[in-house]
């Protein structure tokens, strides 16, 4: 009888940390994603005056950056945003965990995420979901993708003025536009490769089956929906890295 209630116990205090837990990776999740807007409309306007101060002769020279700067904001951006898929995973097999303990009791948020934003194992470059294209989130990266490559091409070309007017001055100035190129292309490439291959979320799910033995199969419904791949035993792709 002893021994039941600190079963008893011992389960009380596992749920309690389960939902501290869950609680944790919801606020992180919140976080993160707040993190992520304001870091855009801060670059956006500081990339916008450097283009407006640029067209101040004795500023010209200040659009050198803006090729520079804005991939470096992109991939700031999906360093935040890797968060948010840190938290969605790390949540949704929290709530599993406790779905296994409780008998299906808790509701399973992830699974409205998944219907509402994304599937976690939908292939997708950050939010841009290439199984959901046409999806709010989708068409909002785009739209961000787009207006960063329009900030990009008019840097670009008044760099390419500006170094055209300059060319008198340092020979070093007529190699920063395809130093520029170069550093966008090895960026971009990274990013889309990164994104893909997923290397950072697989490790993860792994290590999730490890922590959170009692979460490994997934929902019933989970799997197979929408024409996605099946999943492994533990919920993860099928690791082929």
């Amino acid at each position: 009888m002893q021994d039941h209630r600190r079963d008893d116990a011992s389960a009380a205090t596992t749920t309690r940390l389960l939902e501290a837990q869950l609680e944790r990776m919801r606020g992180m999740l919140f976080g993160y994603s707040q993190l992520f807007f304001v870091h855009m409309r801060v670059y956006t306007l500081v990339a916008v005056a450097i283009l407006v101060a640029s067209l101040w002769q004795p500023l010209g020279g200040a659009v050198l950056v803006i090729p520079f700067l804005v991939p470096f904001v992109f991939l700031e951006a999906s360093y935040l945003f890797w968060y948010t898929v840190f938290a969605r995973r790390h949540a949704e097999w929290v709530e599993r965990a406790l779905q296994s303990r409780t008998g299906g009791a808790v509701p399973a948020a992830h699974r409205l995420e998944a219907a509402y934003f994304y599937a976690p194992d939908d292939p997708k470059i950050a939010a841009l979901d290439l199984r959901r294209p046409l999806s709010h989130m989708s068409a909002a990266t785009l739209g961000y993708t787009a207006g960063a490559g329009l900030l990009w091409l008019t840097g670009m070309i008044l760099s390419l003025e500006w170094v055209g007017r300059s060319s008198g001055g340092s020979p070093i100035l007529a190699w920063v536009p395809l130093i520029a190129i170069a550093w966008t292309a090895s960026i971009t490439l990274y990013l889309v490769w990164t994104w893909l291959r997923r290397p950072d979320e697989r490790r993860l799910l792994r290590a999730l089956e490890e922590v959170y033995p009692d979460a490994v199969m997934p929902a019933p419904d989970v799997q197979g929906r929408r024409g996605e791949p099946p999943l492994n035993p533990g919920g993860a792709p099928a690791p082929n890295d």
